[in-house]
């Protein structure tokens, strides 16, 4: 029997994942189709329930784009095909790092293609460095916006530009921004990761802040930071004297 590929489809045009599944049902009998997302805060929901082994995504999507997407999830465990109707800068980093891509419209014969090329490389441990190369790429391009966190039945999405602070709580992070905060269940790092080229910085083990929310800098007691706020953030000894330096 041959081996089945569990899928899902995120696409914000309804249309295109019908269509999609259509065409996979009918040339490609070993995906088994487990779910149609036209929302990508959505599939982030469910992603870790349905454990997919290939995930046809879309780029453009006005919730969150295809990247963004991925930046906010977890453990990127599947395989990827991206779908994409004009993006020419992603196209030639999907060559650069040997990830699959289908085109708008999609072409049966391409989607074929992409589909063996999945079935062939199914075992392929180097596959999600390529992936994390592709994203660390992307920053490149146009920035993300937002970011995602959890909510009690989903996500929401947090204005990067509003956040002024994250503060490490084991293997939770809060998050600060304007009056509120949130507690999500990520680590500093992971926020970090997602944070890159948002001039955040870590000032301490436990504080990752965004520089450009800083009110004021303060070398006395041991150098701390005053943020908009109003709050005060310490600084460790081995990442004040790069932090003053940024601010000067």
């Amino acid at each position: 029997m041959e081996q089945s590929l569990r899928t899902i489809l995120i696409d914000d045009e309804p249309l295109c994942t019908a269509g999609l599944k259509i065409d996979l049902n009918e040339i490609c009998p070993e995906v088994e189709v487990l779910g149609s997302f036209n929302s990508p805060i959505e599939a982030l929901s469910k992603i870790d329930i349905i454990k997919p082994d290939l995930v046809f995504l879309d780029i453009e999507m006005p919730e969150m784009n295809g990247f963004e997407f991925l930046t906010n999830v977890k453990n990127i465990n599947f395989k990827i095909v991206f779908v994409t109707a004009y993006d020419e800068f992603a196209v030639q980093a999907f060559r650069q790092h040997a990830i699959d891509y289908i085109m708008k419209p999609v072409d049966r014969g391409q989607l074929r293609d992409a589909v063996d090329k999945v079935m062939t490389s199914i075992e392929d441990s180097n596959y999600y460095f390529q992936v994390e190369a592709l994203l660390k790429s992307m920053h490149l391009g146009p920035k993300s916006k937002k970011i995602s966190v959890p909510n009690s039945d989903g996500f929401d999405l947090i204005t990067i530009d509003d956040i002024l602070y994250c503060q490490s709580h084991g293997n939770y992070t809060e998050i600060f921004f304007g009056i509120e905060s949130k507690l999500v269940s990520r680590v500093l790092k992971n926020v970090e990761a997602s944070l890159e080229g948002h001039n955040f910085h870590r000032v301490h083990a436990s504080y990752l802040v965004n520089l450009d929310k800083v009110k004021s800098i303060h070398r006395n007691d041991g150098g701390f930071l005053i943020m908009d706020n109003n709050q005060r953030i310490n600084m460790s000894r081995d990442k004040k004297g790069n932090i003053f330096d940024k601010l000067k």
